[in-house]
């Protein structure tokens, strides 16, 4: 019996000589836990953060790192949509390393949000080593490219990271994944209730209230090119490379709505509609996602840059203390793609959060 509850896929492996074969693996992988780390909860206030209230949204943490021998050195933000804000949620919740909870009010801090009006926000903030924290390095955003390089459309794999409030945790965040796909490119924008129209992709996953601001990974999965097919078979169209193991994950976007259909309310008694004025809302399974793009336009803007700035001096200070020893987390987005003959390059290209903190993990 499968432990996946049927959700399996044939996907075609080649042989020592080459003839390609089908097996049937598992549709959901494990993710990495370091993806619950990097999640923060969203309150209204630190009474309602304390208490574990079924109100408020979730955020994520996002940032540049570089290593300078021991020490990290690391520029980190809280990411969330601009409606959490909007509704007062702006007091964070995270994890400690002995396996408690903690509240930071920020309510009184500086929050960032799109110059075009997109549903985010973002806030500058420095943690501290008792914190249980990861984050999400700006090189890994999905961009323009990757989508051209990849042919990444829809169907792709995604999986989703946030705060569900009926089982939240009480004692300590306790982060949800949900899993699904691309159902539709930013092709055309949904027109929100003020009129925004606001740049989207929609995913086939059911999201509900608490899970607005989660982060939206998306990643691609081994791809095996079929040298020869028996006669008569017709090969599947794909313009993506040969690759023996999975690329990204790589940021998305942010989950920011959920889209809903309107059904009319019918009697009981005569399976008619009762009035016009009616109706029920359902929520469709289908998500809205603010593209990654759309944070790194605040994170690289002009009201962000003296902090980018400061980060850069901080860096440089540590490479000339340390004669040069500082690496960078952010890779460098030309370098070529890694392959099986540079196991390094392909530890640094699919790698998703610096380590921020650095003691070993508690059990959860």
């Amino acid at each position: 019996m499968s432990d996946n509850q049927g959700r399996e896929r044939w996907v075609t492996r080649l042989t020592a000589l080459g003839y390609p074969v089908q097996v049937l693996e598992p549709e959901v992988p494990r993710i990495n836990d370091a993806f619950l780390d990097c999640v923060v909860y969203l309150y209204p206030s630190e009474a309602a953060a304390e208490d574990g209230e079924k109100m408020g949204g979730t955020g994520f943490l996002v940032g540049r790192s570089a290593q300078a021998g021991n020490q990290v050195i690391a520029t980190l933000f809280v990411v969330t949509n601009k409606h959490v804000i909007d509704n007062g949620s702006m007091v964070v919740r995270l994890n400690t390393q002995d396996g408690k909870k903690d509240v930071i009010p920020l309510d009184g801090a500086k929050w960032f949000t799109h110059p075009d009006g997109d549903d985010l926000a973002v806030c500058p903030i420095g943690l501290n080593v008792a914190h249980r924290f990861q984050f999400v390095e700006l090189n890994q955003f999905l961009t323009h490219e990757i989508i051209k390089t990849f042919d990444i459309g829809c169907g792709d794999d995604v999986f989703i990271v946030g705060r569900f409030v009926s089982h939240e945790g009480k004692q300590k965040n306790l982060p949800t994944v949900r899993w699904g796909s691309v159902a539709q490119m930013p092709w055309e924008p949904i027109i929100q209730d003020d009129g925004f129209a606001q740049e989207s992709f929609l995913v086939e996953a059911r999201s509900i209230s608490g899970f607005s601001g989660s982060p939206v990974f998306l990643e691609i999965p081994p791809q095996v090119i079929i040298p020869k097919l028996p006669k008569g078979m017709i090969p599947e169209q794909s313009k993506r490379p040969n690759m023996p193991f999975p690329l990204g994950p790589w940021l998305m976007g942010i989950d920011y709505c959920h889209m809903y259909a309107k059904e009319k309310v019918h009697s009981r008694i005569t399976g008619k509609p009762v009035s016009d004025d009616w109706y029920v809302r359902l929520n469709t399974g289908i998500m809205g996602v603010v593209p990654a793009w759309k944070l790194a336009d605040i994170l690289g803007g002009p009201d962000l840059k003296p902090i980018m700035d400061e980060f850069a001096e901080q860096v440089a200070r540590a490479k000339d203390r340390g004669a040069g020893q500082v690496a960078l987390d952010s890779s460098d987005e030309s370098a070529p793609l890694s392959n099986d003959a540079n196991p390094k390059h392909r530890k640094d290209f699919t790698r998703l959060f610096g380590a921020a903190a650095r003691k070993p993990p508690q059990e959860r």
